[in-house]
C-alpha cells in the first residue's frame, strides 16, 4: 500500500515522539488499561499498531501476553530488542493493520497514540476497528486512544515547535473543515539533514466515532476523557473510547 504513515515513521519521529514518553505516564496508562480493559495475568493481547513497544512491552512486564503489529519494519526490530533486553516474551509482527488478525484471538485489544483515522473515508478507517473486533474473543474488550476533536477546534494550534536532543521538529497544521480533515506538514531539522513529510487524520467527534465502533459490531462504547478515566468534556485534550465484542 502507497501511504504517508510508511515514510513519516522513521527513526526521527521515533526519538521525538515514540521514545520520550516519560516511564510514569507509561505505568500511568498500563494501570488504566489493565482497569478498564479487565485483565488479570496471563490475559492475550493484541497491541494494533504498537510502534516500537512503548505500551507492549510494560504491559508484558505486567503479566500479559503479548501479539502486537506494526507497519514499521525497523521499529519491529527495535521493539523485539527491547523485549529481548526486558526478558519478556511479546510477539511482534511487521503487517498492515487494516489486514492482520492475530490467531487465536484475543481477550482485549488496544490502539494507542492516535494510530487510526488515516485515511479521509470511514470506510477506510473502519476497516482497522473491524480488524480489532475480530481479534476478540466473544466479552473481549477493545481500547481506541484518539484526539477529543471538540477539543482540538477549541485550541487550535496552527503551529507546534518540539525539541528533543539534537531534532527539531515544527508541524504546521491546516483544517479542511468541509471534509473532516487535519493536514499536517512536518519538518525535521537535525545536524543529519532536513526532511519534510505531510500528514493527513480524518476528525472524528466523539459521537462519530461510537458510532463507527458500532458500524462494525461493538457495543456498549464508553467514551473516557484521558487515563484519568473521567467522561470525556470539552476540555479533555484525548477521546478514549472502550469498546466490547458482544
Amino acid at each position: 500500500m502507497n501511504n504517508w504513515w510508511s515514510e513519516l515513521y522513521d527513526d526521527q519521529l521515533a526519538e521525538v515522539l515514540l521514545d520520550s514518553s516519560r516511564p510514569e505516564d507509561v505505568a500511568a496508562t498500563v494501570r488504566f488499561l489493565v482497569e478498564q480493559l479487565g485483565l488479570a495475568p496471563g490475559a492475550r493481547v493484541f497491541d494494533q499498531c504498537a510502534g516500537t513497544g512503548r505500551l507492549s512491552i510494560p504491559l508484558a512486564q505486567w503479566g500479559a501476553d503479548i501479539v502486537a503489529v506494526e507497519q514499521a519494519v525497523a521499529y519491529v526490530e527495535q521493539a523485539r530488542r527491547r523485549a529481548d533486553e526486558a526478558s519478556v516474551t511479546a510477539r511482534f509482527i511487521a503487517g498492515d493493520a487494516f489486514e492482520v488478525v492475530p490467531d487465536p484471538p484475543c481477550d482485549a485489544a488496544i490502539n494507542w497514540w492516535t494510530s487510526f483515522g488515516y485515511l479521509p473515508d470511514d470506510a477506510g478507517n473502519a476497516r482497522m476497528l473491524r480488524r480489532a473486533f475480530e481479534a476478540l474473543v466473544p466479552g473481549g474488550q477493545f481500547a481506541l486512544d484518539y484526539p477529543n476533536v471538540p477539543n482540538v477546534y477549541a485550541n487550535w494550534r496552527p503551529h507546534q515547535i518540539d525539541r528533543v536532543g539534537d531534532i527539531v521538529m515544527l508541524r504546521e497544521s491546516t483544517l479542511d473543515l468541509a471534509a473532516g480533515l487535519l493536514h499536517k506538514h512536518w519538518t525535521f531539522v537535525s545536524p543529519r539533514g532536513r526532511t519534510e513529510r505531510h500528514t493527513t487524520l480524518k476528525l472524528y467527534p466523539p459521537d462519530r466515532l461510537a458510532a463507527l465502533l458500532a458500524s462494525v459490531g461493538f457495543t456498549d462504547v464508553r467514551l473516557l476523557g484521558g487515563i484519568d478515566a473521567q467522561p470525556i468534556a470539552l476540555d479533555s485534550p484525548r477521546c478514549i473510547a472502550i469498546a466490547r465484542r458482544p
